[in-house]
Parts: C-alpha cells; sequence; structure tokens
C-alpha cells in the first residue's frame, strides 16, 4: 500500500486512473502480461469490461467507487471468470464500503473458489 500511496502522490491522473495505471505498472515489473480495458467473454456471452488482468498469474482487478449494489457486476464477472484471484479496489469514503463487500464476498458460496483481496485504496487499508 505504501507505494499506491507514493505513486498516488506523483501522479496527475485521476483518482480512478492513477490506481489502475499503478497496478499496471506493477504487473509489468514483474514481468506480467497485462491486460486493460478488456472485454469478458465466456460462450459468446459478454459480462463487460474489466478493468485489468494480469494474464499468466491469472488475477483480475476491478474498481468500484460507487454505490454498493454497483458491486454485484464486478462479482458476477468474478463468478464468471473464475480467476485465481480478484483483486477489488474500493474507497472507504464511498457507499461501496470495503467492510461490507467483504462480508458479501464471505456469504456467496459461489465466490468460495476466488481468493479475494479487498483493498480501500482511499484510506490505503486491505480487507
Amino acid at each position: 500500500m505504501e507505494g499506491l500511496r507514493e505513486h498516488m502522490k506523483s501522479t496527475d491522473l485521476k483518482f480512478r486512473e492513477a490506481i489502475l495505471e499503478y497496478y499496471r505498472k506493477l504487473g509489468e515489473k514483474q514481468g506480467f502480461t497485462v491486460v486493460q480495458g478488456s472485454s469478458a467473454i465466456r460462450k459468446a456471452v459478454n459480462f463487460g469490461k474489466l478493468d485489468l488482468a494480469w494474464v499468466e498469474p491469472n488475477i483480475v482487478f476491478t474498481s468500484e467507487f460507487g454505490l454498493l449494489d454497483d458491486i454485484y457486476k464486478h462479482l458476477w464477472r468474478v463468478m464468471v471468470l473464475k480467476p485465481c484471484i480478484a483483486v477489488l479496489l474500493l474507497s472507504g469514503n464511498s457507499r461501496c464500503n470495503p467492510g461490507r463487500v467483504k462480508e458479501i464476498v464471505e456469504k456467496t458460496e459461489e465466490l468460495n473458489d476466488v481468493e479475494f483481496i479487498i483493498l480501500d485504496v482511499s484510506n490505503y487499508k486491505a480487507f
């Protein structure tokens, strides 16, 4: 989280774009193939765009800074794609409260096969 904090101080990008840029660069530095803004398609059905993915370790990143109800579309994509790890980039200052999202993830059986990392990027905390 300290690297993210430093990056946020040194960039002129908007909040969401700066966070995604940080994780894109981090993945590239690790030597991963990084894909940003690609569609999540399974069996000819488009489930929407992914914010960011590290292909080789099969990690997807999704950001939501709006309402709690908006997180469900992201969780649906995760359920369909079944990555090894899903990183949820949330803001504790929004209505999409990271603590509440953690409860939803823990109580949703269909998400048990995916490891979740829930980050409050406005307060630099992990859940």
